[in-house]
């Protein structure tokens, strides 16, 4: 019972807890690891399971929903960051196509792959709080739901609302720009940890943002494969047909001011970032 519990916490599960998503299979419904983030949360003990009482009940349901945060945040994690075609160095070239072909399908961005980086180091802290429990009810008689939820009590204010924000992302394809306004919007939250954390996913989102600008101002190179930064090289469509300064300032005085909040930026930067997303 305990390691089935430890398990379900790191998103692993199996006969006692289990996964509504993962059961489809049995009904020839197989789940993609490149299935969209489940916007409901699936995992539940087993209907069979008739020796635990309604309360003890209860109180695990609620303790495994960490665990289905945890499994949808780091499966969002290690889709957007996407980085198995580097460690496999005895793929075929036809293999590597393959694989970065797919990339390009998924339409990857440099700003979900920082916030990615982020979140893996947010799941680290969790997985250390599970192993320190383990070690805990192993080598003192405790009980074990009561020492589990002294445990990892704090990360219910940190894991639902992470949940939440990948979920908007996934579901409205934020990138860019509008990612950085979106983790600005999250900072301002009455929960100092929860705002914490967000303010790390934001510094990471900033790095890359950082990094274009030192390209472009110092050296002069637009290095944005994926169409992100506030700054676009012009199409020779465009140099044919122009554009003139007064279109463009129609263009920029048509935008919502509420898409040109970033922080941390001047003024006249955030109202261009405002306009490339």
């Amino acid at each position: 019972m305990l390691h089935e519990l430890l398990l379900a916490l790191l998103g692993y599960t199996g006969d006692l807890i289990v996964d509504e998503r993962e059961h489809r299979r049995s009904l020839g419904l197989p789940l993609s690891p490149d299935a969209p983030i489940s916007d409901e949360r699936a995992f539940k003990l087993a209907p069979d399971v008739s020796f635990i009482e309604p309360s003890e009940r209860d109180l695990i349901e609620r303790l495994i929903t960490l665990g289905f945060y945890y499994r949808e945040l780091d499966r969002f994690a290690t889709k957007s960051r996407n980085l198995s075609w580097i460690r496999s160095p005895n793929l075929s070239p036809l293999e590597r196509i393959s694989e970065l072909s797919k990339k390009k399908e998924e339409k990857p961005s440099v700003y979900r792959r920082a916030i990615a980086n982020g979140i893996v180091e947010i799941l680290s802290v969790y997985r250390s709080a599970v192993l320190h429990i383990e070690q805990k009810l192993l080598s003192e008689s405790l009980p074990i739901l009561a020492t589990v939820t002294q445990g990892l009590n704090k990360f219910y204010v940190l894991l639902p609302p992470l949940y939440e924000l990948i979920l908007e992302i996934e579901r409205n394809d934020i990138r860019g720009g509008q990612l950085l306004n979106l983790l600005h919007k999250r900072c301002h939250c009455g929960v100092p940890e929860l705002q914490t954390c967000i303010q790390r996913l934001l510094w990471h989102g900033h790095q890359v943002m950082y990094n274009q600008l030192a390209s472009w101002m110092v050296y002069g190179i637009l290095q944005d494969q994926y169409g992100e930064f506030f700054i676009r090289r012009q199409e020779e469509r465009d140099v044919d047909h122009g554009s003139s300064h007064a279109d463009l300032s129609r263009r920029l005085s048509r935008l919502s001011t509420d898409d040109t909040s970033l922080t941390g930026l001047a003024p006249g930067i955030s109202y261009l970032f405002g306009y490339a997303s």
